[in-house]
């Protein structure tokens, strides 16, 4: 059963499998597209040897396979469920020791593993059978909306949660697949940390960066801000321990950044008198050196401590929320929500080239009656030299409604035309966030969008949304009658898997 149905609690134990010397199997037709041999695999040579089946501790939707050949042979595995199609996953070489991590797979199944020879003609060399376990207890329910499987695009969604109330939060980071079945999580059971801050796919390195939100009342202790993982749940790196807490001091914010050099970005906390404001910094990754910063400071007089009637000690003024950096193409853009403006900024000298938005230096086309975005999160550069601007548009109470838009911007006539909007009213799907959303375009042009909530007047969803407004994929959370869950942003990516259509 999928963990967005609720499910009986009971006991699951993993299957060991542990094969010395040859391993056969009889003739047999593989449910594959593929062309395979039916021949027996009797003969010496062709076998292999040493089959192991090993779990992982770190996510029991997952295990490690092993096995010898007597020559060097590339294979690939397929790995399947009666209820689930599966994957495959293929060696680029040639070699005589063998190593999978099967990974991926869904809840309380019993998975047929199955051995291939990477031939023209390919050989089933062996079969075996793994019974996935059961992801954490605590994760929340989560329940279908729409779903159109020819326009949806396929693939995993990386994310955190957060909850309205403090004993529903946990470190934790997990991947649902388009039939909202959890396959991948991560726990990081640190005493200092009260949930993940930040979760982010590298394709890349196929790592996971995230982004350590440390809890006040360990603010003097030393602790990592940010580590970065493989699929399997090794630690591949630590950042420097620092003596501060989330949105503390010196600490980061919203968003933190692994770049392509190796070096980390972040918007870093300033408190300033009254004033709270941020800087963007990048730096070394092992040693927080500092090799680039930019300072609102610099550029902006900030707002005097007599002027602030809000009854709030500290003015929060600039409030970034999110920086793309292009380091080759020495440009960063910066979005700060409280100004409702994107810059963007010449790395070499600092200066600001344009600002997107209300006050800005574009003229908008059209007659769009809320031509600007307003208190926005998240947005993503694409198009010719970032001519496409996407934005998660979370709107004032005033305008009462959120919603996703996209920019055509000229930066020859200084224009921004809206080419994209989509705000759900018409279709009974419309939202108001006040705080935190995402939009990412997909490889299929669709936009997926996080929509999380601390309003208990709605509740917290994930969805999909064609550039023709269509929405072709939901997927709600848990909402109680004292609390619910709360999305910040989200990735959805093509795993590095091949998904079997059987």
């Amino acid at each position: 059963m999928s963990r967005f149905l609720i499910m009986s609690v009971f006991f699951l134990a993993f299957l060991f499998v542990s094969c010395e010397n040859k391993v056969s199997v009889p003739n047999k037709e593989i449910p594959d597209e593929d062309e395979i041999s039916d021949e027996d695999t009797d003969s010496g040579d062709e076998l292999i040897s040493d089959l192991k089946i090993e779990e992982n501790k770190e996510n029991s939707l997952s295990c490690r396979l092993t096995f010898s050949t007597a020559n060097e042979k590339k294979t690939f595995v397929k790995y399947y469920s009666d209820t689930h199609k599966g994957y495959k996953i293929s060696e680029e070489s040639a070699k005589s020791e063998h190593y999978f991590f099967l990974w991926g797979m869904r809840e309380n199944r019993d998975y047929k593993i199955e051995i291939y020879s990477d031939d023209a003609e390919p050989e089933l060399l062996a079969s075996a059978e793994f019974h996935s376990g059961r992801a954490p207890d605590y994760l929340p329910l989560m329940y279908p909306g729409e779903h159109n499987k020819a326009k949806t695009a396929e693939g995993f969604v990386l994310f955190q949660y957060a909850a309205t109330t403090y004993d529903h939060i946990f470190p934790v980071a997990l991947m649902v697949d388009t039939d909202g079945e959890v396959v991948w999580y991560y726990e990081y059971n640190q005493w200092y940390l009260s949930a993940f801050g930040d979760v982010a796919w590298n394709p890349e390195k196929q790592t996971i960066l995230i982004g350590l939100t440390k809890d006040l009342s360990a603010a003097d202790s030393l602790a990592e801000e940010a580590i970065e993982i493989d699929l399997e749940g090794n630690i591949l790196w630590k950042s420097p321990e620092t003596a501060s807490y989330y949105y503390g001091p010196g600490s980061w914010n919203h968003a933190y950044y692994m770049m392509k050099d190796g070096s980390v970005t972040f918007p870093q906390v300033i408190y300033d008198d009254c004033v709270v404001t941020d800087r963007i910094v990048n730096l070394d990754a092992d040693t927080y050196g500092e090799f680039w910063i930019w300072d609102y400071r610099d550029y902006f007089e900030k707002p005097d401590c007599s002027t602030n009637t809000s009854g709030d000690f500290y003015i929060d003024w600039t409030h970034t929320n999110s920086v793309s950096m292009f380091k080759e193409e020495g440009i960063v853009y910066v979005n700060s929500r409280n100004f409702s403006t994107l810059f963007k900024i010449d790395m070499s000298s600092g200066a600001i080239i344009w600002r997107l938005g209300k006050d800005g230096d574009f003229s908008f086309v059209g007659d769009n009656p809320n031509p600007w975005f307003e208190l926005a999160h998240e947005p993503e550069i694409n198009g010719v030299n970032g001519n496409k601007i996407i934005f998660f548009d979370n709107g004032t109470a005033e305008r009462g409604f959120s919603r996703i838009v996209e920019y055509t911007i000229d930066e020859t006539n200084m224009t921004a035309e809206m080419t994209f909007e989509f705000d759900g009213r018409d279709l009974g799907k419309g939202w108001w966030s006040e705080y935190w959303g995402d939009a990412d375009r997909l490889e299929n042009d669709n936009i997926f969008v996080t929509a999380g909530f601390y309003d208990m007047q709605q509740i917290s969803r994930f969805f999909e949304v064609t550039h023709e407004g269509e929405v072709v994929w939901e997927l709600f959370f848990e909402k109680e009658d004292d609390w619910q869950i709360s999305l910040y942003k989200a990735d959805k990516f093509v795993p590095p898997l091949e998904f079997i259509n059987r």
